[in-house]
């Protein structure tokens, strides 16, 4: 059960790194993009659009630091959280295996979220750094859940 865990969550860590690595090339393609239509708006005298771009630089900076710096805290802050198991025997390693995936599914989605909100920002869209956020909700709801369910399933099963 330990190797299939290890696994399983080795392989949750690559997927987030590829993404976490595709994000920052996105969030600097975004930049670049905005700070080049800054500068021709500003040529053309369009003051909406240079406080527009400025506008859409800022948040593709906010998104960016939150991505780094809010989802890998407020992973570890709710894995922390759940219950590794309790009891002894297959419910211990059962629940041990689902808190692990549990987390390292939703930092996973949390960085999905934020990774679509920098595409659509990238690609000359808004940034919809609101449904990011409604996605990252959903996934910590999940996980609270979660928290919940695998003492429920442990006492339900039986322990030592």
């Amino acid at each position: 059960m330990t190797d299939v865990s290890s696994l399983l969550l080795t392989f949750l860590r690559e997927a987030w790194m590829a993404l976490a690595a595709a994000f920052l090339a996105f969030a600097l393609l975004a930049g670049i993009a905005q700070m080049l239509r800054v500068s021709s708006a500003s040529v053309l005298g369009a003051n909406l659009w240079v406080w527009e771009s400025i506008s859409a630089l800022l948040s593709i900076v906010v998104l960016g630091l939150f991505t780094f710096l809010g989802i890998p805290q407020i992973v570890s802050a709710l894995q922390s959280s759940l219950p590794g198991a309790g009891g002894c025997g297959p419910i211990s390693e059962l629940g041990t295996l689902a808190s692990g995936l549990i987390g390292g599914l939703a930092a996973l989605r949390m960085l999905k979220a934020a990774f679509t909100s920098m595409l659509s920002a990238s690609i000359g869209g808004s940034s919809s750094f609101a449904n990011a956020l409604i996605e990252c909700g959903e996934a910590l709801f999940g996980m609270i859940l979660a928290s919940a369910a695998i003492p429920l399933a442990a006492w339900f099963l039986g322990t030592c």
